[in-house]
């Protein structure tokens, strides 16, 4: 099976595109999408995301297609990304790239951030449920302490980020959807 960063430069190189076309539709640096593409750093996901709708591509289609099941057992999780930079860790809860829903659970480690606000998405809608811990939302221009147990569902064009706040890991689920992975 193929790494995400040769996905990436497969998918690139068929569409016939150059490093600085997809770097720049991302609006990510061109060294950067460089590194991406030779497996030498591990982007967060809105960095896989944007890199994927720069191709065009559902960002499933970024980790390979697999047999679909219904069922996920929790030791099937399979870890979709992980960012040492953001310390939070992604894994699929369902198969497939044609799901009109892409659940995933994040588990976000101890002040785990997703980056500053201005990340929004091209279109849908999602929906956070905190299972444990604590997340403080920014969400356009409103701030939320999200703690266990609570849920927000919001535009996804919006712009948005969080943050981990609890002393320990928090762990959650996010529904976008249309599926983005």
């Amino acid at each position: 099976m193929n790494s995400i960063g040769d996905t990436i430069r497969n998918t690139r190189k068929k569409q016939k595109l150059t490093l600085k076309e997809v770097s720049t539709m991302a609006s990510i640096s061109l060294s950067f999408l460089s590194e991406i593409e030779r497996d030498k750093v591990n982007p967060s996901l809105s960095v896989l995301k944007r890199i994927a709708n720069a191709l065009g591509v559902n960002f499933t289609d970024l980790f390979g297609e697999e047999k679909r099941s219904i069922v996920i057992r929790k030791n099937e999780r399979k870890p979709l990304v992980h960012s040492e930079g953001s310390r939070i860790t992604w894994y699929a809860l369902s198969h497939g790239s044609g799901n009109k829903m892409g659940p995933i659970w994040g588990v976000l480690e101890k002040g785990a951030t997703s980056g500053d606000v201005g990340v929004g998405h091209p279109e849908g809608e999602e929906f956070l449920f905190i299972h444990t811990g604590r997340l403080e939302f920014i969400l356009g221009n409103e701030r939320f302490t999200l703690e266990e147990g609570d849920s927000i569902y919001y535009d996804a064009r919006t712009p948005h980020s969080y943050k981990n706040i609890a002393e320990g890991e928090t762990l959650l689920i996010a529904v976008p959807s249309p599926a983005t992975f």
